[in-house]
């Protein structure tokens, strides 16, 4: 009778156990996580099951946060996805293959390729799957400037892997053609603005552009609404670029497209207004024009 009481008794924990490894599944395109202030750690999943997407991940020292990313298409992808850590330290870890068996105790995969640690913002970080899934791993690391609440916002996009994908500095950091402009202009933007640089600064590979806007011409989810927002009576809002493309802060009327990408609008074409409506009324004169012109 002992024995038996024994037995059901860690048959018992263990049910208990394993209902709270499970809770906190996501299948949606963006999930909100929030970790119960518990001694049992937990692996949380997520499967996420949109292409483009995003997650939330609140009090973050009661596990760790495992995520299988397939993406709705068929073959190999590119994931990308950058993270914001506050009073946190995340380690982002890739799970090998073949290898992704666990720790009687915490779940932890045995087979781990550290990719980036967390500790504010990263940079926009790639990799190309060798299958139809990635998975990633997500565990916190206690620091002593770790006080406060914890909080982690990662967004993430997967895409078809292509020679298209290949980041060249050259093609990306080069002006737009007049077609490439017309394009942007008309059909090829999220957010097209005429304004000028308030700011610009430089952010490890990134360089943040400041815009003052004079007139929205597309707002595609442009978030331009609030004080915070405004310099005076001017709306403001912050484009992005690679920090290998020399940005730098000059005077003058642009013209700016952008396009958004895991939370930020990435620049597309910057060219001067005078030069835009030279452009404009030279393919509206030879019939190229693929939109109206706002004046």
């Amino acid at each position: 009778m002992a024995c038996m009481a024994i037995y059901w008794t860690f048959i018992f924990l263990y049910l208990i156990i394993s209902i709270v490894e499970a809770q906190n599944i996501c299948y949606k395109c963006d999930c909100t996580i929030s970790e119960e202030y518990s001694d049992v750690r937990a692996v949380r999943k997520v499967q996420p099951v949109c292409n483009e997407g995003s997650f939330k991940w609140y009090n973050v020292y009661g596990g760790a946060l495992r995520i299988n990313f397939k993406p709705i298409f068929r073959g190999e992808f590119r994931l990308c996805f950058v993270l914001h850590a506050e009073n946190a330290r995340v380690q982002i870890s890739q799970e090998l293959p073949n290898e992704s068996t666990y720790s009687v105790n915490y779940k932890r995969p045995a087979g781990l390729k550290k990719l980036v640690a967390a500790d504010g913002r990263t940079n926009e970080t790639c990799i190309t799957s060798s299958g139809d899934h990635i998975h990633l791993f997500l565990e916190p690391e206690r620091t002593v400037e770790s006080t406060g609440f914890s909080f982690v916002d990662m967004k993430f996009i997967m895409e078809k892997n292509n020679e298209e994908l290949v980041y060249n500095t050259k093609e990306e950091c080069r002006p737009c053609t007049d077609i490439e402009l017309i394009q942007a202009y008309c059909s090829h933007s999220d957010v097209v603005i005429v304004g000028s640089m308030n700011d610009v600064k430089h952010i490890q590979d990134q360089t943040d552009i400041n815009i003052k806007i004079s007139k929205v011409i597309r707002n595609r989810e442009l978030l331009i609404e609030g004080p915070k927002r405004r310099n005076g009576p001017y709306i403001t809002e912050t484009m992005t670029r690679h920090r290998r493309c020399g940005v730098e802060h000059g005077p003058g009327l642009f013209l700016f497209t952008g396009k958004w990408r895991l939370g930020q609008l990435k620049m597309t074409c910057s060219p001067y207004f005078n030069d835009w409506s030279l452009v404009s009324k030279r393919a509206v004169l030879e019939g190229s024009m693929d939109c109206p012109v706002v004046s």
